[in-house]
């Protein structure tokens, strides 16, 4: 081979190799930017198979319904002190329930709620509310003598913000992933190496995140599916990200999001704020030991390992490595189990519901087990029925009413008299 065919090789095989070393370098940031974004999902896809959460469709039909029910209490006597009165407030709220029936049409625009006070069987306080379309009335028995009307205030809306499909949902999420995906570059990466294990950051100061965060609410707002599904929300998202950009920004500041891979697959997803002193982490782990933990300036002081079973969930708690207890949730129930493992003493919370036809029961308790004693703290039993497509409205009668721009001072006076009285007689204080 001549010199130039040994020159002009040579001069290949080094264009070739800046080539290769670039697209591998350009690549690199390219796919741990990529990674970074694409994590989102996955961290989506694996809080719903850890935590059993439902992905079931919910539909979007009307809601036609009248709901009665009656909400009792029970606070164990013991805990009340006669030296403080807390004894005649436990007393009255032994004695006491709340009567509610509760209508709803979302078709017509129309929701109305009458709600009771009981002592002893008799009314202390009710409340009657009422909306139509976007005018709201409020009565307020034995307090004030005339519907307080408040208008322009659109509660059917907010609702309608608030009755997203699981489909709306994922939309909303990933056009905003998508949008973050667009609008962070390889600056805001952070790549490093722990214990053979590859951890890309998504590190972003409190001006960054501010800008990024302007960012992704103009590019919501260039959408129109968006615009239809969550509509005026967006308004007030572009408020917050401008009041929030409006005060002053420590520098210091920042948040962090981090994926921890073996091979490609995440193992470990690390939210972090750091405000130039403390720095504050939640660590979701899906290995093969699924945890959840807090730690607070890289000092672990609380940790969830989750184990499923068929239906239910188990969270058991340690914190320092030491165990505290547990969690149980399944379908509408739920239990907490704190332990002190020093003294035996256990605290105890659990949620039932059970439904019979369209009869829907849900109690709540709260107790405390020491030396092997049962003490009872707080039992609250909610028993309400539900019945479908049917919602009167026809005997409301609101015309006794008065603007609540109208309301004169003596008005508020009057209220505020009455509350206080309704108040203190059932706390058991002389006026």
């Amino acid at each position: 081979m001549n010199k130039k065919k040994v020159i002009a090789t040579i001069l290949i095989i080094i264009a070739v190799g800046l080539l290769v070393a670039g697209g591998i370098l350009i690549y690199q940031n390219y796919s741990n930017k990529n990674r970074i974004v694409t994590s989102f999902n996955e961290l989506k896809t694996a809080l719903t198979e850890t935590f059993n959460l439902s992905s079931t469709e919910e539909g979007t039909s009307p809601i036609k319904q009248t709901v009665t029910g009656t909400m009792t209490l029970n606070i164990n006597p013991l805990l009340g002190n006669s030296s403080d009165g807390s004894d005649v407030i436990i007393g009255n709220l032994n004695n006491s329930a709340f009567n509610y029936e509760y209508r709803l049409d979302t078709a017509e625009k129309k929701m109305y709620l009458n709600g009771s006070l009981l002592l002893n069987a008799t009314e202390i306080m009710g409340v009657n509310f009422y909306q139509a379309e976007d005018i709201s009335y409020i009565f307020l028995r034995n307090i004030f003598d005339r519907y307080i009307m408040i208008e322009d205030n659109d509660i059917f809306s907010y609702l309608d913000n608030n009755n997203l499909t699981t489909d709306d949902i994922n939309y909303i999420y990933d056009k905003i992933t998508e949008s973050l995906g667009n609008n962070i570059t390889k600056e805001d990466i952070i790549v490093s190496n722990e214990d053979g294990t590859k951890k890309i950051s998504l590190k972003l100061s409190q001006e960054r995140l501010n800008e990024i965060s302007e960012a992704i609410v103009e590019d919501l707002k260039k959408d129109e599916k968006t615009q239809e599904i969550i509509g005026n929300t967006l308004n007030n998202l572009e408020a917050a990200s401008s009041n929030e950009t409006d005060t002053t920004t420590n520098s210091e500041s920042s948040i962090s999001y981090s994926i921890y891979l073996e091979k490609n697959d995440i193992v470990t997803y690390e939210f972090t704020v750091d405000d130039g002193t403390d720095n504050y982490s939640i660590i979701f782990n899906t290995g093969n030991e699924k945890s959840i933990a807090i730690e607070e300036n890289g000092t672990e002081t609380l940790k969830g390992v989750i184990t499923n079973n068929d239906n239910s969930t188990t969270i058991e708690l340690s914190s320092n490595n030491i165990n505290i207890g547990n969690i149980t949730i399944s379908d509408n129930n739920f239990s907490l189990n704190i332990i002190d493992e020093s003294t035996g003493a256990a605290l105890t919370a659990t949620l039932t519901s059970s439904t019979e036809n369209n009869v829907i029961t849900t109690t709540f308790n709260m107790g405390m087990t020491s030396s092997g004693v049962n003490l009872d703290f707080i039992s609250l039993t909610d028993v309400k029925t539900v019945t479908e497509n049917i919602a009167d409205f026809s005997n409301i009668n609101t015309t006794n009413n008065i603007d609540v721009n109208s309301l004169t001072e003596t008005d508020i006076t009057t209220i505020e008299n009455n509350l206080m009285t309704i108040l203190y007689n059932f706390m058991g204080i002389t006026i």
